[in-house]
């Protein structure tokens, strides 16, 4: 099984795009002409798509249905949205649901269908929809009636009711993408929202993700539980990063209300509308009814009230509606009316601990997340060249198989137990599925490359798009048996830095620096030696206390902990006191692996891991050199490995962790000579700055990445992490990065007073930097962490591509990423999305494609057609 990360590209040939762009942007290129035409790169052959596929997708017939025309400037407009909350896993699992849950939910809305011909049920999640289809056939037959009718609406465009902390910006997008799709391949209809009515808190970075998606209005009601801004209003704009928003009904109300009175003649009701229409003109709300947790109908008896209130003759225009039907009414002047609000919508309590339990489900569900691209990637490659087809139902099934567990219980680390037995073997099969995708489109392309070699020849892929030269691993079995030392010759043939690691299951374990184009494949060449090269010929030294490259020099004291992060190249020390592994006392009031409490944020660190400390060096070689720190602490044992690498601007810290630690959060604390009361979050899409620790905010998410940048604006230093979402910043200097949490258990949920022991995994990393995070490319140096290069052995031979081959580069600055590049779902043509970093706008951005592009359009996260005005083979985006 292999479920690893990937790195950098370089350019290949031909035509671009040239553009202005803050957020995200997906071109389609158009691939009839582009692959179809493409039989160049040494002759091969054409690529092969679906037949079925047309080769440019028409524009799609909108499937959203049109709600009633109603004139909210005027009247008094109550949306009431039918609708049962179900947790696919919470405190039961997938086979309760399915036997008891799914069944229940369908029968008992039959009955109030036949009763109330305006009642209108709305329902979630595609992945639930597919258990119905599975196994209630007979039930879901009828069920499909219902939704031609009009009385079941296939609700929240998205797969499952999930997590939106912890999934990366694409993988929201997906499941927006693949949600919708099923309920237009099943139902023929859409939705145009986003209903999370439960879910711990939310990003500032969602409403430019929706908007992406061609989503137009978003609810929920969970801002009720603590939200640290309050609700900002109960209809209104909530804007992104980039200016682009969404209508949110923030405000919906318990979403098992149960409903017991004439709406129409509601003097509450008809106030809060009142109050609304005085903000905005819009006279209107939106409110959820129903049951929960455990699905169901929306209540007999509620929706017999409902039904009076429609036909009731009061003040108050009470309408059963879908999810749908306000967003799809509201002009552009009355959305631009309404009130608004840009940033992070968290909780205070329910999100903080959620950040960090379930370790694994989270590193996982990100392992996924990058192999899933890559999976698409090297598919798009090989396919171009002739090598394979594009294996469309593989890297769906792959996505599909990890996307429900993105369910805000599951996602977040408060499930049963037992739960996670399901979720974490959708998540290995999952990463199974995307890796063996992955190896045979590697292999695909290595039979077009020239890996002929005196040695054993290994392709090396960079996922990333740039070009990049960082340390890979590789397990190389030689036939000859281990040799005493290695040399690696690269594409160029001239050689590079490189050391045995170890002996790994009969093979050697090897890493050296390879250099590799933009979404790109190299060869090199890996050759037995009598001799090694000692690592002072890449500037790089090691003693029992100290690790150097040509950046850092990195000192470590008795207890194991480093004590001095030196940045040569600024000439600036980077810690004011030694980083240490710190216990946090953890034992909240309520939902303990949801929660963190304020007043236990105010103690001290019970424990730290300190000395004795068994230090002793594990590599030393011009690739890299490193130190191996063993200590036990609180009855957990901890291996800590602190890292440099040739050229590398980053001290990684690895940790491998036997944690059997209680009542506790594990933080990794850097005390920092830099000064700022305010540090910057990344998010994948746009980033958000908060103050110190408060009562409202003292556990926060972030995605890959945060920063600390003095106040001078001359030096700062970022955190890296290839898995872990929570942080604290206790003063102006302090960053704290949570790498565990078991939390103390003051009543119910006893089996969290142990959640995740056991052994842990995690790689973070300190970046030093002159000047701010942008100039320091902390984006590009937090996907090197998080996607390193791979590398597959392959046999010899001689190849059309040469020695080294980029699929796609982006060129004009470290500015513009692409975010992910895949087949077309309904055409042969390829996407490409591409995100902006910096938060300002790109210019001069030159997309460069290995085959020539002969169509261009611009479409949103789920495929549609936007503006026709980027149609040709450039376009400026706007």
């Amino acid at each position: 099984m292999s479920y690893q990360r990937y790195e950098s590209l370089q350019p290949a040939s031909v035509d671009a795009i040239t553009g202005s762009r803050r957020g995200p942007v997906t071109l389609a290129l158009a691939a009839t002409v582009g692959i179809a035409a493409f039989t160049g790169l040494g002759g091969a052959a054409k690529a092969q798509v679906p037949p079925a596929k047309s080769a440019v997708a028409a524009a799609p017939a909108s499937t959203i249905p049109t709600p009633a025309p109603v004139d909210l400037s005027k009247e008094h407009v109550l949306y009431m949205i039918g609708y049962s909350h179900l947790d696919t896993e919470w405190v039961w699992n997938y086979p309760q649901v399915i036997n008891e849950f799914i069944p229940n939910t369908l029968r008992e809305n039959y009955p109030i269908f036949a009763k109330h011909p305006e009642y209108i049920f709305n329902w979630t999640g595609s992945n639930r929809y597919k258990f119905m289809k599975e196994y209630y056939p007979e039930d879901y037959a009828r069920l499909k009636q219902y939704v031609a009718q009009g009385k079941w609406f296939p609700g929240g465009s998205s797969v499952e009711e999930g997590d939106v902390n912890s999934p990366s910006p694409e993988s929201l997008i997906r499941q927006m993408l693949y949600g919708n799709q099923f309920f237009r391949r099943e139902f023929g209809k859409e939705s145009n929202e986003y209903m999370l009515p439960d879910c711990f808190g939310f990003p500032a970075s969602l409403p430019s993700i929706m908007a992406h998606a061609g989503i137009t209005g978003f609810s929920t009601q969970k801002l009720t539980w603590g939200s640290a801004v309050g609700i900002p209003f109960n209809i209104g704009r909530w804007i992104g990063p980039d200016g682009q928003s969404v209508v949110a009904a923030l405000n919906g109300g318990a979403y098992d209300k149960k409903i017991r009175e004439d709406l129409s003649q509601s003097r509450r009701w008809f106030d809060r509308l009142e109050a609304n229409g005085k903000k905005s003109g819009v006279y209107t709300d939106y409110i959820y009814y129903g049951e929960g947790d455990r699905g169901g109908s929306a209540g007999a008896e509620s929706a017999d009230w409902v039904v009076k209130s429609v036909k009731g003759t009061g003040p108050v225009k009470v309408i059963a509606a879908r999810s749908s039907d306000l967003f799809s009414l509201l002009s552009p002047a009355q959305k631009a009316a309404l009130p608004t609000y840009q940033g992070d919508m968290e909780l205070t309590w329910h999100s903080a601990g959620s950040l960090t339990s379930q370790a694994m489900m989270k590193r996982w569900n990100r392992r996924n997340e990058f192999l899933g691209g890559s999976a698409e990637q090297v598919s798009v490659a090989a396919s171009l060249l002739g090598a394979q087809p594009y294996p469309m139902a593989e890297i769906t099934e792959g996505w599909l198989r990890f996307l429900p567990g993105q369910f805000h219980d599951i996602m977040a680390g408060t499930c049963l137990p037992e739960g996670y037995e399901f979720a974490w073997n959708d998540q290995i099969l999952g990463m199974n599925r995307f890796s063996d995708v992955v190896t045979h489109g590697v292999g695909g392309v290595a039979r077009a490359l020239d890996t002929r070699a005196k040695g054993i020849p290994l392709v090396v892929y960079n996922p990333l798009s740039f070009a990049r030269a960082d340390v890979v691993e590789a397990t190389v079995t030689f036939p000859g048996g281990v040799p005493k030392a290695v040399r690696v010759v690269g594409p160029d043939g001239k050689p590079v830095p490189a050391q045995i690691a170890g002996i790994e299951n009969g093979g050697v374990k090897i890493l050296f620096v390879a250099r590799v184009p933009s979404v790109g494949f190299a060869t090199f060449d890996v050759q037995p030696a009598d001799a090694a090269v000692p690592a002072a010929t890449s500037g790089l030294t090691v003693t029992k206390t100290t690790v150097e490259n040509a950046r850092y020099r990195v000192r470590l004291n008795v207890e194991g902990n480093v004590a001095s992060v030196y940045d040569k190249a600024a000439k600036k020390e980077m810690l004011a006191a030694p980083a240490r592994l710190a216990f946090q006392y953890e034992r909240p009031r309520d939902f303990p692996a949801w929660n963190m409490d304020w007043e236990d944020q105010q103690k001290p660190p019970r424990a730290y891991v300190d000395g004795p400390a068994r230090i002793s060096i594990v590599e030393n070689g011009p690739a890299r050199v490193a130190l191996r720190v063993e200590r036990t602490a609180q009855g957990s044992r901890f291996i800590q490995t602190i890292r440099l690498s040739a050229g590398g601007e980053r001290v990684e810290f690895a940790d491998n962790i036997d944690w059997k630690t209680g009542e506790s959060a594990l933080k990794a604390v850097f005390p920092l000579t830099v000064s700022n009361p305010k540090a910057t979050y990344n998010w994948g899409i746009g980033t958000v700055e908060r103050g110190n620790n408060d009562p409202k905010k003292y556990e926060v998410a972030s995605q890959q990445w945060f920063d600390l940048t003095d106040t001078s604006g001359d030096y700062g230093v970022s955190v890296l992490e290839d898995s872990k979402y929570g942080s604290d910043k206790p003063d102006d200097s302090t960053l704290r990065l949570t790498l565990l949490y078991t939390p103390g258990v003051r009543g119910s949920y006893q089996h969290q007073s142990s959640q995740d022991w056991g052994r842990h995994e995690m790689v973070y990393a300190l970046q030093g930097h002159a000047g701010g995070w942008r100039e320091a490319k902390t984006q590009s140096e937090a996907a090197r962490l998080n996607q390193p290069l791979q590398a597959f052995q392959t046999p010899a031979h001689a190849g059309t591509l040469g020695r080294s081959f980029s699929l796609l580069s982006v060129s004009g600055g470290d500015q513009v990423r692409v975010a992910a590049l895949k087949l077309a779902e309904e055409s042969s043509e390829v996407i490409v999305r591409l995100f902006e970093l910096d938060g300002k706008p790109a210019k001069n951005v030159r997309l460069t494609f290995a085959a020539p592009i002969t169509a261009l359009r611009e479409v949103n996260g789920q495929e549609k057609p936007l503006d026709p005005k980027t149609t040709g083979t450039t376009g400026t985006t706007s």
